[in-house]
């Protein structure tokens, strides 16, 4: 039976992508350290997360061992004496009982369940998780994603965003000591802080691992995601892309061809400011006083004071767009060759 078992379940657009990287990239080293990273990627502890979820239409598109990841996480876990990390930030949307009986069921193979969150401010969330739904072909615009995340307050935003109730439905059963909420700080913080703090938290020397190549799920510029917000709206036309194609839309076409030096950054708008900062204290209010293992400021989840300036994807021109996409266009050409080259190299000879 594992001694402590840490499940980590976002936020969403948190860092997980990036804390997944190094964690995998680091197995080896972290084992030797006494902790175990179960499964044999990443991949898999998506699996559980859909298993925990009920996400049976999901599991039916996904391989046929998909459906039993969850259970071979655990005899795992249960395995080993030493320390155990789950992770994936799509165990975040499970419901409340299928959130609890996943804990139960890593409680029947630990000493100790620790929940791990790491989480930011609403004012950079909102952005994220706009262009991450963009980046899966929804073709909304910014102003309209934000129209309806006020007005909804049962939206999907807030049951993967809403630290308060996240930490709440996940961490119910757990002592509060047990709950460890990782906040990160304003722009411009500590590069290393994530990072630093988590393996803090999991008791880990940080130091020992190296970075190495790591996918940190890059953001793209506020042209380039404009550009791939009228793609979406096109393939939209032609009926509601199904997942295959969203997965090669975000993980192939949004992060490999629509991506350039361009680094201008989405913003909250100004007018939208007010609500989000009162929608963020309320959450703080909830969680001020729960008696959680906080590491870093908790008042880092407001939005900074002063509203940052900047153009919305609103104003990104036709012009822009073309400048974009004829890039991208290039990219994908490029692409294209090196693929033809390598089938032919791989091709049997007469």
């Amino acid at each position: 039976m594992a001694h402590r078992l840490f499940l980590h379940v976002g936020t969403p657009k948190s860092g997980s992508t990036y804390l997944q990287a190094r964690w995998w990239h680091n197995r080896d080293e972290l084992a030797r350290q006494g902790l175990l990273l179960p499964g044999t990627g990443v991949n898999e502890h998506f699996w559980a997360s859909c298993v925990v979820r009920g996400r049976e239409k999901l599991l039916s598109t996904l391989p046929d061992d998909a459906r039993g990841a969850w259970d071979r996480l655990l005899e795992q876990a249960a395995a080993t004496d030493g320390d155990v990390l789950i992770s994936h930030e799509l165990f975040a949307p499970a419901e409340d009982d299928r959130a609890q009986d996943a804990v139960r069921a890593l409680a029947g193979v630990a000493d100790e369940v620790h929940l791990l969150m790491t989480a930011r401010d609403l004012a950079r969330q909102l952005p994220a998780e706009w262009q991450q739904r963009t980046k899966h072909g929804y073709a909304e615009t910014f102003e309209t994603f934000l129209r309806r995340v006020r007005r909804r307050p049962a939206m999907n935003f807030w049951h993967v965003q809403d630290v308060a109730a996240l930490t709440a439905r996940w961490g119910a059963q757990l002592p509060a000591d047990r709950v460890h909420l990782v906040v990160l700080p304003p722009p411009g913080g500590p590069r290393t802080f994530l990072w630093d703090a988590t393996c803090a938290v999991l008791g880990v020397d940080g130091t020992m691992t190296p970075e190495g190549e790591v996918d940190a799920n890059e953001s793209l510029g506020l042209r380039e995601i404009e550009t791939m917000r009228r793609v979406s709206a096109l393939v939209r036309e032609a009926g509601e892309p199904e997942k295959d194609l969203q997965r090669l839309m975000k993980g192939f076409f949004a992060e490999r061809i629509v991506t350039s030096g361009s680094r201008e950054r989405i913003l909250l708008p100004a007018d939208e400011h007010g609500w989000v900062t009162d929608r963020a204290e309320a959450m703080l209010g909830e969680l001020r006083g729960r008696g959680y293992d906080v590491v870093g400021d908790l008042e880092h989840l407001l939005p900074e004071a002063h509203p940052a300036t900047g153009r919305s994807p609103q104003e990104v021109t036709d012009t822009e767009v073309a400048e974009v996409a004829v890039e991208a266009l290039v990219r994908f050409l490029h692409h294209e060759r090196r693929r033809r080259a390598a089938a032919r190299s791989e091709a049997p000879g007469p």
